[in-house]
């Protein structure tokens, strides 16, 4: 998992994006209501403990929601584009909880055969994996390697912020754009291909997407109404999430 191990890059970035973000020097993207979102948990930690339920029933929709509430900002939980600023923070830099889903499902496979180190097919084996949808819309930041405005943002930030931004170890760059985001007063986060290898073509890694919130409280906006758990078997088990 990255750190930040640059304080003073990390710095110095936040400070450059939040100047282009004010002056709405950014791309971005509409999420429309209704899309869907992806977050794979496991549903056996302390952390994210959700359990399965008995077959013909459904899963708890007051206890799934409390996934909707990041666990990082002041903690930092070595996310790339939220936390803290760095240890110890710099108190001019506010931290940031984020919540990170996926906006394809091969993304959500890609990332967790990574993790993981099984075979994509087996990847999501004891996972769940939560859907979750949009009410309204959200303007997210777009930082798509696939869009020249994205790669132009980025450039203007530093010569090689792109791999600077995805080092897999450390996050300094990243997680100053990031809370750079969330300071931003209008958009609700960012969206970004995942920098996992797909094991079918590079086009087709998918996009993740941070959502941010308020220190403690859930992601506004948002509604989970399907869990599936995945077993021995590559096919999961599909369960409603509902009240009480």
């Amino acid at each position: 998992m990255p750190d930040v191990k640059r304080t003073a890059a990390l710095a110095k970035v936040y400070q450059a994006a939040c100047r282009k973000i004010q002056a709405r020097d950014i791309p971005t993207l509409m999420v429309s209501g209704g899309q869907a979102l992806y977050r794979s948990i496991n549903p056996n930690s302390a952390y994210t403990r959700l359990l399965q339920p008995k077959p013909g029933t459904h899963v708890s929709k007051s206890q799934a929601n409390n996934l909707l509430i990041p666990g990082d900002g002041c903690v930092d939980l070595h996310n790339r584009f939220s936390g803290p600023s760095g240890d110890p923070p710099d108190p001019n830099i506010p931290p940031a909880s984020g919540l990170y889903c996926v906006l394809q499902q091969q993304a959500l496979v890609n990332e967790s055969a990574h993790y993981s180190g099984k075979a994509p097919i087996w990847a999501l084996s004891g996972r769940c994996v939560l859907r979750i949808r949009i009410m309204g819309t959200m303007l997210v930041a777009d930082l798509s390697p696939h869009n020249p405005r994205a790669m132009r943002f980025l450039r203007e930030l530093g010569s090689n912020t792109w791999d600077e931004m995805t080092d897999p170890k450390d996050c300094s760059i990243a997680r100053g754009i990031g809370l750079a985001i969330a300071q931003s007063g209008y958009l609700s986060g960012l969206s970004v291909e995942t920098v996992r290898e797909s094991a079918r073509s590079a086009d087709e890694r998918g996009d993740n997407l941070v959502l941010y919130a308020q220190s403690g409280k859930a992601v506004p906006n948002l509604y989970i109404d399907q869990a599936w758990y995945f077993g021995k078997t590559s096919k999961p088990e599909a369960y409603p999430v509902a009240f009480p």
